[in-house]
């Protein structure tokens, strides 16, 4: 008698799931990317990603909070050194800046593909859907390392600053410099990028 073939468990069907799709959505962009292809890719049918995710742009959000999750220590090892300089004011923000463009830049081509879902998003309220959550999610993760590492109370402001509405800031910045960045990186360089982060983060605490 054949020995039974031991089924994966359900974690390791989504994360090889999670990883296929996150490479199909890279190579191919959102609209590009085949949920048959993905599952072939992961070693399963297609009803396995159905099973898992429910549709394709939730499979594509729950791909981008993966990315979130595992970017977010990146972000904290990136600027912790720059909280614990001991550095003026000025210094800080000017740091800040240089780091947050440095993950910009790394990062350049997954913003695209997050344009790309975000105008799809304007036609089909499915997309629409998993693109608020997936906004949410990313404004109030920021919202909370700014909180939890007193990014605020580092820097000089006239008036109290609201977490939230900086991570608003930061992640508009975000979106639109790494677009222009990836079509046009001639003219909208690494100096420019900080320089725009800088002046911007600056007047948001005056």
């Amino acid at each position: 008698m054949p020995a039974a073939v031991e089924r994966p468990h359900r974690d390791e069907v989504r994360n090889r799931i999670l990883t296929a799709a996150a490479q199909n959505f890279e190579q191919d962009g959102y609209a590009g990317a085949s949920l048959r292809r993905i599952a072939s890719d992961a070693g399963f049918t297609k009803g396995a990603v159905y099973s898992n995710f429910g549709s394709k742009p939730d499979l594509f959000r729950q791909v981008c909070a993966a990315r979130l999750a595992s970017g977010e220590q990146d972000v904290v090892d990136a600027l912790s050194p720059v909280f614990s300089s001991g550095g003026r004011p000025d210094d800080i923000v000017h740091s800040i800046s240089e780091k947050l463009t440095e993950i910009l830049l790394d990062d350049a081509p997954w913003q695209v593909i997050l344009a790309e879902f975000r105008a799809l998003a304007r036609r089909d309220t499915e997309i629409a859907e998993a693109y608020s959550k997936l906004q949410a999610q990313r404004i109030a993760q920021l919202a909370e390392l700014t909180s939890q590492y007193g990014v605020l109370d580092r820097v000089e402001s006239t008036e109290p600053a609201d977490p939230r509405s900086l991570a608003v800031v930061v992640l508009s910045l975000v979106n639109v410099l790494a677009l222009e960045f990836s079509v046009a990186g001639s003219v909208i360089d690494r100096r420019v990028i900080t320089d725009v982060i800088e002046r911007a983060i600056r007047g948001f605490l005056q």
